[in-house]
């Protein structure tokens, strides 16, 4: 039996469930506001089969609030982002709640749409590798990985390099200590992907905060302001406002390192004070759990 009559079985078995997301999916008004929002490289019936097919391989979806599933759903459409295909974005299950999480990838996309990216990437430093920041070249790092290395050869960092079409070099960096301060405010940091594939998520997590830096077009910006809500951490800290612009040093443009957060008390019930920056920046650098490995 094909992939698609694979397809075709599962969904009518879930209609027969009667299913309220398969019968949403299946609706002809579904496939016509899928149509409206989806770009000319995707279709409907491609979304649908997608969604079907998370459908069949995550049971804990089958839980989530029919509601918060076709907001997922509609919002990866929107996005123009092919659920749980090649990293670019994911339906996953908070509880009763579905999630739509853009993955490494997928989040790459967006950041190429904006037209004035020429080169980016994100790599995971290594204690035996050679690597040094240099703020007075161009760019401003130096990186020669450790083509021998070992199994136990411990992390430093991530970084993200980006190159503009201008000509201009963006570059941020993250200790190991600033990636796992992350990881521990979110949702599942203690399980899932955080725990089994911390490189993958350490690089979607600096490109996160790079990302801020980077030109982007309208629609882009609409589109992380989705991803950002559907991302949201489990609290909302309260924020100060630091106006720091990044520095242009030797033709780069580095982001200066972020004050330390205050942390309270365990007896004390005051937020933890974000002190980072403009209002995007929780929301970027927060990782919500449940992604999958390869995000």
């Amino acid at each position: 039996m094909g992939h698609h009559q694979r397809e075709t079985r599962m969904s009518t078995q879930l209609a027969r469930q009667d299913h309220p997301v398969a019968e949403w999916l299946l609706s002809a008004s579904t496939k016509e506001q899928m149509r409206a929002a989806l770009p000319a490289h995707l279709t409907p019936d491609r979304m649908v089969r997608l969604a079907l097919t998370a459908f069949r391989t995550n049971p804990g979806l089958s839980k989530c609030s029919p509601p918060s599933v076709m907001a997922a759903i509609m919002m990866a459409s929107q996005l123009g982002l092919e659920p749980h295909v090649l990293g670019s974005c994911y339906l996953v299950p908070h509880g009763t709640e579905c999630t739509l999480i853009v993955g490494y990838q997928g989040l790459l996309q967006l950041i190429r749409r904006s037209g004035e990216i020429a080169a980016i990437s994100a790599r995971v430093v290594y204690d035996s590798d050679l690597f040094e920041v240099t703020l007075e070249s161009t760019p401003p790092f130096r990186h020669h990985p450790n083509l021998r290395r070992k199994g136990a050869d411990p992390i430093l960092g991530v970084y993200c390099h980006a190159v503009l079409t201008s000509g201009e070099h963006v570059f941020e960096w993250m200790a190991k200590e600033d990636v796992d301060a992350i990881r521990n405010r979110a949702r599942a940091g203690k399980s899932g992907p955080w725990a089994t594939d911390w490189a993958e998520m350490a690089r979607k997590t600096v490109l996160r905060r790079a990302a801020k830096y980077l030109p982007r077009s309208v629609s882009m910006a609409d589109a992380l302001e989705l991803a950002d809500k559907a991302e949201a951490p489990l609290y909302q800290p309260e924020r100060v406002k630091v106006e720091a612009a990044p520095m242009a040093v030797g033709g780069a443009r580095m982001v200066p390192p972020p004050p330390p957060a205050v942390v309270p008390n365990e007896d004390e019930a005051t937020p933890v004070v974000d002190a980072r920056g403009d209002g995007m920046d929780a929301a970027l650098e927060d990782e919500s759990a449940g992604e999958f490995p390869w995000a």
